[in-house]
């Protein structure tokens, strides 16, 4: 193992500087990226100690560059501080790790996945509590999907990562949705859409977990994101924003649908980059990117592509 991960030394001196250096420790979630993407940023632990289960993440080096880290430690501070999240006891930005209230199966938590997902009572309440986080005020640091998607291109020529053949044409038909960017609210957002950053407790209780993509953006970048995690079929995502928006408007809808295009771009290259340089090489990177980018395909090469353009007015 080498300085690219996280490191057992890295990881106790996180527990020491979290006051949780004498606690009893088991594993936190191991990795994965196919068919879902879970823990692939951090190394973790659950950490028992005389104040309850605590759970401890430091990431990994070679994913640090593409977060923003003090903007991921604030507005997961300020989610536990109202009930959105798990309460932070701890943080370091420079060291990309923190420590926060363990949500554990014991207290009646579950990591929702795509069955869970399908009852509409779980996914109005996540949308509730993901409204909650956008009508907070106190971020300030902007996320540009736009900008780390050329970010991550120029990566990919840096280190020789293949890109995908067509990804200049998707790139140029991504680029039309950029107009949506300059004409909205902006609020904080995780900027994240996957299941396995949801817990789900008693009484359809929602807290959001993992803010390592946080910033200011458009808030149906959020629910763009989700509702794909959620369904293939946009009848069948309806209901969802609703429950986040109050009602049905075929202009927010389909500038929700677009957010999630430019999402699996964003998240499909990223991969890709990954599997080329991570030293994770048992980990699915590139059958999740393709996942991905076949989504994308489809997405922009349907005739309601440029409908959808004109419905959320992406125009310059």
């Amino acid at each position: 193992m080498t300085d690219a991960l996280a490191t057992d030394a890295m990881v106790q001196e996180a527990l020491s500087r979290a006051s949780l250096a004498d606690t009893s420790l088991t594993p936190g979630p191991a990795a994965l990226a196919s068919p879902s993407y879970k823990a692939l940023e951090s190394a973790s632990v659950f950490a028992s100690g005389p104040d309850g289960v605590q759970f401890v993440k430091v990431m990994h080096p070679e994913m640090k560059d593409a977060f923003d880290l003090a903007a991921a430690a604030a507005l997961a501070k300020t989610a536990g501080e109202t009930g959105i999240g798990p309460r932070v006891t701890w943080s370091d930005p420079e060291r990309g790790a923190i420590a926060m209230e363990a949500l554990t199966a014991d207290a009646g938590w579950r990591t929702a996945d795509q069955y869970l997902l399908q009852d509409e009572a779980v996914v109005a309440a996540v949308m509730t509590t993901v409204r909650a986080m956008h009508e907070r005020t106190e971020h300030t640091v902007r996320f540009d999907p736009f900008a780390r998607i050329d970010a991550t291109m120029a990566q990919a020529e840096r280190v020789d990562a293949p890109l995908p053949s067509d990804v200049r044409w998707l790139r140029r038909l991504v680029a039309e949705i950029e107009p949506l960017a300059d004409t909205t609210q902006l609020a904080p957002c995780r900027n994240d859409g996957s299941a396995s950053n949801l817990m789900i407790g008693a009484d359809h209780a929602v807290r959001l977990v993992d803010f390592d993509r946080a910033g200011l953006n458009d808030p149906l970048y959020d629910v763009g994101a989700l509702l794909a995690e959620v369904t293939e079929f946009e009848h069948d995502m309806k209901p969802g924003f609703v429950a986040y928006d109050g009602s049905y408007d075929e202009a927010r809808f389909a500038r929700a649908m677009l957010w999630s295009y430019v999402d699996d771009m964003l998240h499909a290259l990223s991969a890709r980059v990954m599997a080329h340089i991570s030293e994770r090489t048992g980990l699915e990177w590139l059958k999740y990117g393709e996942w991905r980018l076949m989504r994308l395909r489809m997405a922009l090469n349907h005739p309601q592509f440029e409908e959808k353009l004109r419905i959320a007015g992406a125009t310059r």
